[in-house]
């Protein structure tokens, strides 16, 4: 097996029958922790070129075992999350979406929690519906990659899934929408913070903020920013929706609308992503329930 060694201590710790093969430019820049089977000095797309050679040109890549022991885990371990009060948990508002677009929606997102709750709980159907920066972390990246495939899959239903902080720093593509007149909705999992840095703060940092309380310190009881007016200010039909009850409806609406369309969805900032590994840690030391609604 070929792998892209991105977390190699995470490899080692959870693979002790792996192979190691290190390929570097330079061998003496090599990190003392790591231990390879196996050194090579050369670029790295002559050893992949070596490789496919090899296999006369022909790299079969058989994934159906794998497939299936990921089949069997989810049986194993379902995904879940609480619900409290009339409160909508930024999962369910995804599994709501899914619901309605019988899971063929082109889905693009920015970077944060949202992002990985739209991998968790949209049950996509076929290849090239999921559009993300994946590790790159690109925050804002949500609209304009809605808007290139909107552009490229015509009478394709797309929808940007963005928390409020991505969605801020391309906010202007509004304008962008309306303009050419694109059938992107944007569905926001608004929780008036860095959701992400959020859930690290609350697990390792006591809770303590570092400026990533997005909204208003004077009112805290008022969403702030409105994103309703950024969308007004672009001619963008927007609607608010902040009640577990009235999310289907809602997000029914956004979708029946021709054009462009936000929902801004109000969902609490206690909630975590899990399953989580911290920093430096291995699969062992995964974290599998708790949220921001109690003290580590």
């Amino acid at each position: 097996m070929i792998e892209l060694l991105v977390n190699w201590k995470l490899l080692l710790a959870e693979r002790k029958l792996s192979i190691l093969i290190l390929i570097r430019l330079r061998l003496e820049r090599t990190s003392n922790l790591m231990f390879p089977f196996v050194q090579i000095s050369s670029w790295h797309y002559k050893v992949c070129y070596s490789i496919l050679e090899g296999k006369e040109g022909k790299l079969k890549l058989d994934f159906s075992a794998w497939r299936q022991e990921l089949t069997e885990q989810k049986v194993k371990y379902p995904l879940n999350y609480k619900t409290f009060g009339e409160a909508i948990p930024p999962q369910y508002a995804i599994q709501v979406l899914d619901e309605l677009t019988n899971g063929n929606a082109i889905i693009s997102t920015g970077v944060g929690q949202h992002q990985m709750w739209a991998a968790q709980y949209y049950k996509y159907k076929k290849p090239r519906q999921w559009l993300t920066s994946g590790g790159l972390g690109a925050m804002g990246f949500g609209l304009p990659a809605a808007i290139g495939a909107a552009v490229g899959r015509p009478g394709e239903i797309v929808v940007d899934i963005d928390g409020d902080g991505s969605f801020i720093m391309n906010v202007q593509e509004l304008a962008t929408i309306k303009v050419e007149n694109l059938p992107v909705k944007i569905m926001l999992l608004n929780n008036q913070h860095l959701g992400m840095v959020v859930q690290w703060e609350d697990r390792f940092y006591k809770a303590n903020r570092a400026h990533t309380y997005l909204g208003n310190p004077a009112n805290e009881e008022e969403i702030f920013p409105n994103m309703l007016k950024f969308a007004e200010a672009c001619g963008v039909p927007a609607a608010r929706v902040s009640h577990r009850d009235d999310l289907r409806a809602a997000i029914q609406k956004m979708l029946d609308t021709p054009g462009p369309y936000l929902l801004d969805v109000i969902v609490p900032h206690q909630e975590h992503v899990l399953p989580m590994i911290p920093s430096g840690g291995a699969f062992k030391d995964v974290i599998t329930e708790g949220d921001g609604r109690r003290s580590y």
